[in-house]
């Protein structure tokens, strides 16, 4: 059985790229889910900044 040098360096080149992929992958959903959270919780403070806001008009 014969094994060419250069069929396993691309395939460990290719097992690299594919490892690189999925890591990427992972960081952009990361990196949405915090977005979304952070969306999430300037909205929740804004609603409770203008709670604040007309309560104090309504007295």
């Amino acid at each position: 059985m014969e094994f060419n040098l250069l069929t396993i360096i691309f395939t460990i080149i290719n097992i690299a790229v594919v490892v690189a992929i999925i890591t990427g992958i992972y960081k952009a959903i990361q990196t949405f889910k915090d977005f979304v959270n952070r969306s999430n919780n300037m909205e929740n403070k804004i609603d409770i900044i203008l709670d604040k806001l007309e309560n104090k008009e309504a007295n």
